[in-house]
């Protein structure tokens, strides 16, 4: 310790006082309650003059400093505030692309959990002088804004975008990220979803979501009157929309690889079921799965290798788990009993696999091994569990609940010590995890003569919005962040 270092100390709880070690403020020890700091020499008696007159001293410190950081896990805590500029136009043909990418990430911080995005008409400085300026940050402390991001767009000899950003702690009035992006013009929106996933991660200390897509199925009446089930996607914030199939044939679960761009998904385009691989980028698509029976709810691997299915071959209609070596195409029988086995989902590490089964009397969720051993069973709870899929971060897994005529999406640990329901409805089905494990997509139907939705739902139960679709939307499946 020397007497240049500079101590910063927060009193959490009565007698837990908190100090961090630092040689001036361009540390990322940033917090939103009360701080004082004192020079190393003096720590010792101010701490003591610190813990027993607080409640004095709090009236006369100057300044507090806010925090950039924000703990995910804590349902109570509170939003960053985050001031969203419109990008500066570096050319005049970049004019309508910077007020794109502006609207983007602004409609991304909008519909996520860990920012206050502040309205545009408080602030005190224009794009053309943060440019010139940089940020005046008095002027963004007196709006009370957390963090500024200030970017530029460039329209590169007619083909290409240029996105550079930096994103300011107003407190500290220090640079906490930025990066410069380039692509086709094209590509536009990825470019606001990256940068809006950059900030995510600088904020949250956690990977972003936006750069994103969801697969799922969308059915709407067909020129005879009858209903047509088409394999669609879309970006998470629903632009992009596009269907992959034409309905000619029922298309059911479709599932992304985790590693790759490809959809693993039930197809009777044959005239009976089989499980079709789509390569996204090419449109390539192969049949992987041409099976006696019924050939359903198909998961891949985390290493993108194997797929984990439901198969009724052999089995008199009873339904069993299997898994597919997708190179040699060789199958292993998973499971082996009476009752219902569906549904699988590996976890992160691909060594076991969460699935449901009626073997115990009612629906539940059971947990083996991934070759199918050491079956044990995870959920005890009054009603019935369907659908479970296991998340990204491996700390818990999301599932479907039926109690007293009412439906839930809801998560439980691996352990099963503690299950929380996140919503409830009159059909709320088919979970699927963003790929940072903080937001849940499901399919929603309000009432009978209600058309089916898709929503999204933060892991602490809050921030539920719907994800508008042109028809009716189920079975929805999360892609990998893309690149």
């Amino acid at each position: 310790m020397t007497g240049g270092d500079v101590w910063f100390c927060r009193l959490r709880d009565l007698g837990d006082l908190r100090c961090l070690l630092s040689d001036g403020f361009g540390g990322s020890f940033y917090f939103r309650d009360l701080w004082f700091f004192v020079h190393g020499a003096d720590m010792v008696p101010a701490m003591r003059t610190f813990i027993l007159s607080l409640f004095i001293l709090t009236a006369s410190i100057g300044q507090a400093f806010a925090a950039v950081t924000i703990n995910l896990s804590n349902p109570g805590e509170s939003p960053v505030p985050i001031a969203v500029p419109t990008f500066y136009a570096v050319n005049p043909e970049a004019q309508s692309y910077a007020e794109d990418i502006t609207g983007v990430v602004r409609n991304n911080f909008k519909n996520s959990t860990p920012f206050k995005i502040l309205n545009e008409k408080g602030y005190l400085q224009t794009p053309e002088q943060l440019f010139q300026n940089g940020p005046l940050f008095n002027d963004w402390r007196s709006i009370n804004t957390d963090v500024v991001l200030v970017g530029t767009v460039e329209v590169i000899n007619g083909q290409q975008l240029k996105v550079d950003y930096r994103l300011y702690d107003t407190q500290t009035e220090k640079q906490l990220k930025g990066h410069s992006f380039k692509s086709d013009l094209r590509f536009m929106r990825h470019l606001a979803h990256r940068v809006s996933d950059d900030v995510y991660t600088q904020v949250t200390g956690e990977p972003g979501y936006f750069a994103t897509r969801i697969v799922h199925i969308g059915e709407d009446k067909g020129l005879d009157g009858k209903n047509q089930t088409k394999l669609c996607v879309m970006d998470q914030d629903s632009a992009n929309y596009q269907c992959l199939t034409d309905g000619s044939s029922l298309t059911l679960g479709p599932k992304f690889n985790k590693t790759l761009q490809t959809i693993i998904y039930m197809s009777y385009e044959s005239g009976t079921p089989k499980l079709y691989l789509l390569d996204m980028p090419t449109g390539k698509q192969t049949i992987v799965g041409d099976f006696e029976g019924l050939n359903s709810t198909p998961r891949f691997s985390p290493d993108g290798k194997r797929v984990a299915m439901t198969m009724t071959a052999g089995h008199e209609g009873n339904s069993e788990i299997y898994e597919m070596d997708l190179g040699s195409r060789r199958l292993s029988r998973l499971t082996y009993h009476r009752g219902i086995d569906t549904s699988p989902s590996y976890n992160p590490e691909g060594d076991k696999i969460v699935f449901n089964s009626d073997r115990g009397g009612s629906p539940a969720l059971y947990i083996m091994n991934s070759d199918g051993s050491n079956v044990t069973r995870l959920t005890y709870g009054t009603g019935r569990y369907y659908s479970p899929a296991w998340s990204p971060r491996g700390d818990l897994i999301a599932f479907v609940k039926q109690r007293a005529g009412v439906f839930h999406i809801g998560v439980i640990d691996p352990q099963g010590n503690e299950e929380r329901l996140l919503t409830d409805s009159w059909m709320d089905d088919n979970p699927t995890w963003a790929p940072n494990g903080r937001v849940i997509a499901f399919q929603r139907q309000a009432n009978r003569s209600d058309r089916s939705r898709m929503f999204t739902i933060d892991l602490t139960g809050y921030n539920l919005r719907e994800l508008p679709t042109p028809t009716n939307a189920s079975d929805p499946a999360w892609s990998p962040l893309i690149r």
